[in-house]
């Protein structure tokens, strides 16, 4: 690694992922020095606001941390700026980080400022692909966040294609919430109280049906797709709910005391899968010429079957990986690990 001057980073998200990447980027700041790597923050911000710095001290980052975790505005403190103004710090010295989930950010003027840009927002990189394509197959923009947490998803793919070889299909149970889901109801509980149980433990959205539509996993499963040189389109998607959608009218507690009318059904699926020796799972599956997401029965002693609780799996199969695809597994949800998948994309543009 080679020795720098210090790197301007600007972090668009204060919210649990970006106050733990914060926390990990400031505890390696001397381990960073002693490889070369020199970073600081100079603008932190939030849906309203920034505080901006040049650098920011560890007095103001601590402040922007205590006032995000009491859920408490940037407006009163040191260095505060309108969103606007961020326009003006975004330049070739600088690294701009998105963790938001905002589908609106000013993520594109940095790009075009020539800021190297690092995303663990999925909205850039899943819209329509004339948006989307400037942040694909640019060395300056890194995502691997997006898929998979930290797991190292996206930096397989694409090594994958820049060695030439070609990629012919790709499978994965890509969410961790429908696959906690799956695996409760495949160990006896309803589904009824398989959602309940998820909500309650925090696993699912303050709405349960964003994770159960579905749409989250084709996302990812459109980023995948992209980064193997397919321009799909969500429309290029067969997205099966995991819930009737008759049910996307009412409200988030009319929903949780309608779900148990929907256990029969589940259950019945549950039952003729186990009587084939067989288990759901909420799968995704890409080719080039688009793909399917919604409940599958797998095989029980396949390692899909297999797979566990919130787990991620990711399975690419190429012309070199024909016969045993390459298989990622791990956990693709959680707080530390998306941050850390951050901090390692952070790392390679710093290489």
């Amino acid at each position: 690694m080679k020795s720098t001057m210090p790197v301007n980073i600007i972090l668009l998200g204060v919210g649990k992922v970006g106050r733990a990447l914060i926390r990990q980027i400031q505890a390696a700041k001397e381990v960073l020095k002693t490889k070369g790597i020199s970073v600081q923050f100079t603008a932190l911000a939030d849906s309203q606001g920034a505080v901006s710095g040049d650098p920011l001290t560890a007095d103001v980052i601590d402040q922007v941390l205590t006032n995000k975790e009491a859920g408490l505005s940037l407006l009163n403190l040191s260095g505060y700026i309108p969103l606007e103004q961020l326009r003006a710090l975004y330049n070739t010295e600088t690294i701009v980080i998105d963790t938001t989930a905002a589908k609106q950010t000013t993520i594109h003027q940095a790009l075009e400022a020539g800021s190297r840009l690092i995303f663990a927002n999925k909205n850039n990189h899943s819209a329509p692909w004339t948006q989307a394509e400037p942040f694909f197959n640019q060395e300056k923009v890194k995502y691997e966040s997006t898929v998979g947490a930290g797991l190292p998803v996206i930096r397989s793919l694409q090594s994958l294609i820049n060695s030439q070889d070609e990629i012919v299909l790709m499978e994965g149970v890509m969410s961790g919430t429908l696959g906690y889901l799956c695996s409760q109801m495949e160990s006896g509980l309803t589904y009824s109280q398989a959602v309940t149980q998820a909500f309650e433990l925090g696993y699912t959205e303050p709405d349960p049906r964003d994770d159960l539509s579905g749409f989250d996993v084709a996302r990812k499963a459109l980023i995948l797709a992209r980064t193997a040189g397919w321009p799909l389109e969500m429309s290029d998607l067969k997205v099966e709910p995991f819930y009737p959608t008759a049910l996307g009218s009412l409200s988030v507690s009319q929903f949780m005391d309608t779900i148990p009318t929907l256990n029969a059904d589940y259950q019945q699926k549950v039952d003729q899968a186990a009587a084939s020796g067989q288990v759901l799972r909420y799968l995704a599956r890409i080719t080039p010429q688009g793909g399917t997401v919604g409940l599958t029965s797998v095989p029980k002693n396949s390692p899909l079957g297999a797979l566990n609780g919130p787990g991620n799996y990711f399975s690419f199969t190429s012309k070199r990986y024909a016969e045993f695809p390459l298989v990622i597994s791990g956990p693709g949800a959680g707080v530390e690990v998306t941050a850390a998948g951050v901090f390692s994309d952070l790392i390679d543009l710093l290489s």
